[in-house]
């Protein structure tokens, strides 16, 4: 666990005083125009809405949503910005942070945004659910960034829950994804595996996903393995880069592929089978998550990460520093997963 001092104030008021008249002022546009881009209207050009959201990213825009009176308490509301619910990891959050917040007696918004679509999309979201005026926000996304974040951390207080956070102003409550990364790279050195693919998303696509193999590299590297790291900058396409492991597979140049989560790990079966590969006879794979259902079936080799200790741990924090934000301390605090023997795990019959 990481301390860090308090969260800094920034010149200026609060964001959430700025006017819809202010955007269009900074963009350059009528305020007819940045309430169509608000809105999410496909009329607007591709330039002009650049131009807008250049402008509400600036001045941390939020429109009242509540300004028709129909406001509810925002001492005891909550807003959630979550990822792609159909990732299990992060259906699973949800239904565990929506538990936490019952039994804490708070109210729980969740806004989900579209899932082909990148950050553009999740600040969208964010707005909407600040427009609401919550009394706290809770981020669990891996494509928003932290200065993103930024303008809001005045008005509001945020907790990072289930992504690794280091902004110094936002409590993190996370997965430890360098030890994971660690403990599943040890897994594969030690059944003896010395050349191994790793397939990394960007950061921009996923910080966890980003940081496991970046992490599982590393490790692997420090332990004698050869690294084939297969970087991928594909939105939403989780069977990128399964066509290179193939081939690295075919030429003999690796026992073993390790993917970020157990989605991909799966994912790219189909592809292993129609090239003639057995798993792990050929091929060893691991995953990373472990709540992926019907995965003990399949037998995936995976590490199960910590959903519920980390949605209990996020919510109590959001509790604390909507009741005291003041005496609040800023952490990172991080979760270790455990691992999960499977049947695609193996020692090498052969050594590249």
């Amino acid at each position: 666990m990481t301390e860090l001092g308090p969260p800094k104030g920034r010149n200026g008021g609060s964001p959430l005083g700025v006017r819809m008249d202010d955007v269009a002022q900074l963009a350059q546009v009528s305020r007819a125009t940045v309430s169509r881009v608000l809105m999410g209207n496909v009329s607007v050009s591709a330039k002009t809405q650049e131009k807008v959201n250049r402008a509400l990213r600036e001045l941390g825009y939020v429109p009242n949503m509540m300004a028709s009176g129909l406001a509810a308490r925002s001492s005891d509301l909550v807003g959630l910005l979550l990822r792609d619910p159909r990732n299990p990891a992060y259906g699973l959050l949800h239904s565990e942070i929506q538990n936490e917040a019952s039994r804490a007696g708070l109210q729980l918004i969740t806004v989900v945004p579209t899932v082909t679509r990148g950050a553009e999309e999740e600040l969208a979201g964010l707005r909407r659910l600040l427009g609401l005026r919550v009394g706290g926000l809770m981020v669990s996304t891996g494509v928003i960034k932290a200065h993103d974040l930024e303008p809001f951390l005045d008005s509001v207080p945020v907790v990072s829950v289930g992504r690794v956070e280091e902004h110094p102003g936002i409590y993190g409550v996370s997965y430890d994804e360098d030890t994971n990364g660690a403990i599943l790279a040890d897994r594969v050195a030690t059944a003896g595996h010395r050349s191994v693919a790793v397939v990394v998303p960007v950061f921009s696509l996923s910080t966890a996903e980003n940081r496991r193999g970046l992490a599982m590299a590393a490790h692997l590297r420090a332990r004698g393995v050869e690294v084939h790291q297969l970087d991928t900058d594909l939105f939403g396409d989780s069977v990128d880069r399964c066509e290179d492991i193939v081939r690295l597979a075919s030429e003999g140049r690796i026992t073993a592929a390790m993917f970020p989560s157990d989605t991909r790990a799966i994912s790219f079966m189909p592809y292993a089978s129609e090239a003639g590969l057995r798993i792990p006879e050929d091929l060893s794979i691991t995953g990373c998550d472990g709540i992926l259902m019907g995965s003990e079936q399949i037998g995936i080799a995976t590490l199960r990460i910590p959903v519920h200790e980390v949605a209990a741990r996020g919510t109590t924090v959001m509790a604390d520093l909507m009741r005291d934000r003041g005496s609040a301390t800023i952490r990172h605090e991080r979760f270790a997963g455990v691992f999960v023997p499977g049947r695609t795990l193996a020692s090498p019959a052969r050594v590249p």
